[in-house]
């Protein structure tokens, strides 16, 4: 089971939903343990705060989020086969520009979650490599993630 550290909580008068799940193994079992359910949310229109949102098809895919933009951009995930062949040619380039200076920090980053890290292409050009809480707030698209509707009890936030 993942460190319950990443995890955000969102309270609600009669339950709270808990997303930011790293799998979706972790977000089954966390539900299975706390006797909550898998739900689909939406972060969109710019809220801070998930409504019921079942846009992203994630419980079907077993998918623990996914990110909508304009149709001009592609999203690439980390679990795309082509994330890997682009992550490598961008950060070739990235040395060619800052003379060999490591930048793998945004790939080794500890405190973001491999599977949270996305590349963004528009016009067939590599427009930021980022990761969902960015998506969120800098490019204001919206953000369907996995979460655990929990019940409310004396102990939940």
């Amino acid at each position: 089971m993942e460190s319950t550290e990443r995890l955000q909580r969102f309270a609600y008068d009669d339950y709270t939903v808990v997303t930011n799940f790293e799998t979706f193994a972790d977000a089954e079992n966390y539900a299975s343990e706390k006797g909550g359910e898998l739900i689909e949310v939406g972060f969109t229109d710019g809220s801070d705060n998930p409504m019921p949102n079942t846009t992203g098809n994630l419980i079907a895919d077993r998918k623990t989020f996914r990110v909508g933009l304009d149709p001009e951009y592609q999203v690439i995930y980390s679990d795309d086969p082509k994330f890997q062949e682009m992550a490598e040619i961008i950060l070739e380039d990235m040395k060619e520009k800052e003379n060999d200076v490591a930048p793998e920090d945004w790939i080794g980053d500890q405190n973001i979650a491999p599977g949270d890290r996305i590349i963004i292409v528009k016009n067939g050009e590599v427009n930021t490599v980022t990761t969902r809480e960015r998506i969120k707030y800098l490019m204001r698209g919206n953000v369907y993630e996995l979460a655990v509707k929990e019940p409310k009890t004396e102990v939940s936030e």
